[in-house]
């Protein structure tokens, strides 16, 4: 009886150290190993593999999102809870745009084309960015008109999402809310003072303005050069320099200084509109956001010079450590493969991997835990699939380096797999006293 109740503990921890402890090692090793892509600026098939597994996810999650209801009892205060599901959907959408372009320059990237796999997920992508339940906060803060007022964001993300989702699919049905959207939008931006609207009243973000932009020149490639003029405009207000956190629609004025999140979102957009200024831009962007250590490395929230080295935290940046910005790192990974810089990419890349403890289910455990499980738990894997999608070609000579967080956290899942491996074998097969 003890003997078979020791081979039953054994066996209750041996399934979960396979789960969580030793294929994540094993997975994650063989990715750096095996995706050139993670380790560069090139095209990543773990990209591919992550798109697949949120293909299969997305669909239930929105049917039943939207069949509760829930969308239409939150108030605006409830962040996560009302822009994530949204803004996933967007960035999915976006995310599959981009790899399908990439599978049809090279099909070896993956079995199957993106609009193939995440054909249904696509569609339900497209369902909860129009159902009116989850324009309800929206409409708390512009009224019944929210689709004519400035309302940058949520328009924004309307504009980029339907696009994807007619070139992936060919479907014509939100054909005519896209183009009323997209010529409203123009509108409004061209007849602001400044090339500024707001997201919501009084509160505006030039990065989600340099968003819009792009979504519209996306959305219709007739306005390329209206685009382009809009995004000069827009960036004359801020003298060469990185545009700031967020600015005063009315004036032009900076309210705030720029900062890694918003920097990450901006540049991820920027190099469409103009690749000569973006670029300029991105030697500032790295001369004063990044940081790179034996340690770690990633991209700051705060400038070198601005005296912030410590510990901060809000809904954009997430948690600030000794410098190092959580969202500025992980919405900093895709504009670094979209300027082709081989070594930062790969850099990222690997920690992003190593740190993401990758599950059996293709899901990211570290991402799904600081998503708002209830509302949007797959965002920030979105987040990251819509990251490693972008990539500005170009070969690397080598892969770039490991750091040594990446090196650790291997070395602990490894330490911690041997332990418990070995405390299985010790419960299921005691040595015999001589």
């Amino acid at each position: 009886m003890l003997r078979r109740l020791r081979q039953l503990t054994a066996l209750l921890i041996l399934l979960p150290t396979l789960a969580f402890v030793v294929y994540p090692f094993v997975e994650t090793t063989w990715i750096l190993v095996a995706d050139r892509g993670l380790r560069t600026a090139e095209p990543s098939r773990y990209a591919f593999n992550l798109h697949a597994a949120l293909s299969a996810e997305l669909p239930g999650y929105v049917d039943r999102r939207i069949n509760s209801g829930v969308a239409e009892t939150l108030g605006v205060s409830q962040i996560t809870a009302t822009e994530s599901p949204v803004y996933g959907a967007f960035f999915y959408l976006l995310a599959t745009d981009n790899l399908q372009q990439l599978w049809e320059k090279d099909p070896t990237l993956a079995a199957r084309p993106p609009r193939e796999t995440g054909a249904a997920a696509i569609d339900a992508c497209a369902r909860i960015l129009v159902d009116p339940g989850h324009a309800h906060w929206v409409r708390t803060y512009w009224g019944d008109d929210y689709l004519t007022e400035p309302n940058c964001f949520f328009r924004y993300l309307l504009v980029g999402g339907l696009a994807a989702h007619h070139r992936l699919t060919g479907k014509s049905d939100h054909l005519p809310l896209l183009h009323q959207i997209v010529g409203d939008l123009a509108a409004d931006i061209d007849a602001s003072p400044h090339g500024l609207i707001d997201d919501y009243p009084n509160q505006c973000f030039p990065c989600d303005v340099v968003a819009a932009i792009a979504m519209i020149r996306r959305a219709d490639p007739a306005r390329e050069e209206w685009a382009r003029k809009a995004f000069h405009r827009l960036m004359a207000n801020f003298n060469g320099d990185l545009p700031p956190y967020m600015a005063l629609a009315m004036t032009g004025e900076a309210s705030a200084p720029t900062r890694g999140c918003t920097n990450g979102f901006f540049f991820s957009f920027a190099k469409t509109l103009d690749p000569e200024m973006a670029d300029k831009l991105y030697e500032q962007w790295v001369d004063g956001f990044w940081q790179e250590g034996s340690f770690a490395a990633g991209w700051r929230e705060f400038a070198k010079d601005s005296g912030k080295n410590g510990t901060y935290f809000d809904p954009d940046s997430g948690p600030v450590l000794w410098g190092y910005g959580t969202g500025a790192t992980g919405l900093g990974i895709g504009l670094v493969r979209l300027h082709g810089d081989h070594h930062r990419a790969g850099i990222l890349g690997a920690e992003m991997i190593a740190g993401s403890f990758p599950m059996p289910d293709g899901t990211l455990l570290l991402p799904r835990l600081v998503s708002d499980w209830k509302h949007a738990p797959h965002f920030a894997e979105t987040v990251i699939l819509h990251q490693l999608s972008l990539s500005g070609g170009g070969t690397a000579l080598t892969k770039a380096p490991l750091t040594w967080a990446v090196w650790l956290i291997l070395g602990v899942e490894f330490l911690f797999a041997v332990l418990l491996l070995r405390m299985c074998k010790w419960l299921a097969w005691p040595k015999r006293k001589k």
